[in-house]
């Protein structure tokens, strides 16, 4: 029996047009294959395509200070004219010193080394410098990638670790160094030497040019880094005692002898601790108004005289004043005998009289 003539001539044309239709699917799929690689190649970080950008900032950059990019091969110049300026300063303060950041400062030597045929630790005559968190993390290696971190870690306790000639924690003028950071880091010099770099200082608002922008007698960085205070405002708890007569030592805590420059009521007996109006005091306000050229002037002030107990603000417990550090001064509520004071001087009141001073200082109230 022939076949149809027609029936194969059919089954032609449909074996054609199905080869068309698969290769016209494959070349759409290829198309959007390859246009997905290079949207994906242009949206992946050069990091993730395992290329390291290089950045070099110069000398002037370091003056106000920039922000070092994280996972970047960073070449970098310290300014002339700078004399000594710690490493950590530099790379931001100590909490910046957490995160993880390594590098290496040149000695000139490198080239005339490689090219006498030195290599490695040979041709590197330099000086590293490593993060704390760095070399914490170099520690909790299995097998340390650096063997020089336990030396470096054993001579931190040095008061001049940069004695060291292979580890630079201090940086001069006219160096020039590599950095590689896992974080963005706020790198500059410091202008003022209060120990706040002046890319931070910028970021606060406080003046590079000056150690101690509130003048409360406790440096930018110390308020930053240690005491936790406000180093824009002179009186960080506003209980009428600076923060440097409150902290004397300035290491953030409360000391013998000493007021808390964060509560404005130490001892907390209802009391500011100077002759403050903190919000933290507990004792009451009341409005008081008073006729001015453009209507009333009205102010918030204490609703009696017992108002604080430094009230000279000289950070002394003088006569007719109460211990900010003692609830107790005189063996009663601090707010009591102020109370009784007031009416002894009244006349009307028959009281105790006032014990002589100085008051002796006594440990903080728990």
């Amino acid at each position: 029996m022939r076949p149809n003539p027609y029936l194969m001539q059919g089954f032609k044309y449909a074996a054609v047009t199905l080869l068309i239709l698969v290769l016209a699917v494959a070349g759409v799929a290829i198309y959007n294959n390859t246009k997905s690689s290079n949207l994906t190649g242009r949206l992946v970080s050069p990091q993730q395509q395992g290329i390291v950008p290089t950045v070099r900032y110069e000398a002037a950059r370091a003056i106000n200070g920039f922000s070092l990019p994280a996972d970047t091969h960073v070449l970098f110049t310290v300014p002339e004219g700078v004399a000594r300026l710690p490493r950590i300063t530099f790379f931001g303060g100590p909490d910046t010193d957490l995160l993880r950041y390594w590098g290496y400062c040149y000695s000139g030597h490198e080239p005339a080394n490689k090219a006498a045929g030195k290599i490695g630790k040979e041709m590197y005559d330099g000086r590293f410098f490593y993060s704390t968190g760095e070399r914490e993390a170099q520690l909790a290696r299995p097998n340390p990638a650096d063997t020089d971190i336990q030396g470096i870690l054993e001579n931190s306790n040095l008061k001049t670790p940069e004695a060291k000639a292979s580890i630079a924690e201090i940086f001069s003028g006219g160096d020039t160094c590599y950095v590689m950071s896992s974080a963005i880091l706020p790198v500059a010099i410091d202008s003022d030497s209060d120990g706040l770099n002046n890319a931070r200082e910028r970021m606060i608002g406080t003046d590079p040019n000056n150690p101690d922008t509130d003048g409360d007698g406790i440096s930018d960085g110390q308020e930053v880094f240690v005491t936790k205070t406000n180093p824009l405002d002179p009186d960080t708890d506003h209980d009428g005692l600076t923060d440097g007569c409150e902290d004397a030592n300035q290491n953030g805590q409360v000391d013998k002898g000493e007021t808390s420059a964060l509560n404005p009521d130490t001892d907390r007996d209802g009391l500011c601790d100077g002759g403050g109006y903190a919000g933290g005091c507990p004792e009451p306000r009341k409005k008081q108004c008073q006729a001015g050229s453009g209507g009333l002037i009205c102010s918030m002030v204490m609703a009696s005289p017992v108002y604080g107990e430094d009230v000279n603000q000289n950070c002394k417990a003088d006569k007719g004043e109460t211990n900010p550090v003692n609830p107790e001064t005189y063996g009663i509520p601090d707010w009591e005998w102020k109370y009784q004071q007031l009416s002894d001087q009244t006349g009307n009141r028959v009281g105790t009289p006032a014990p002589e001073f100085p008051i002796p200082n006594l440990p903080p109230h728990h």
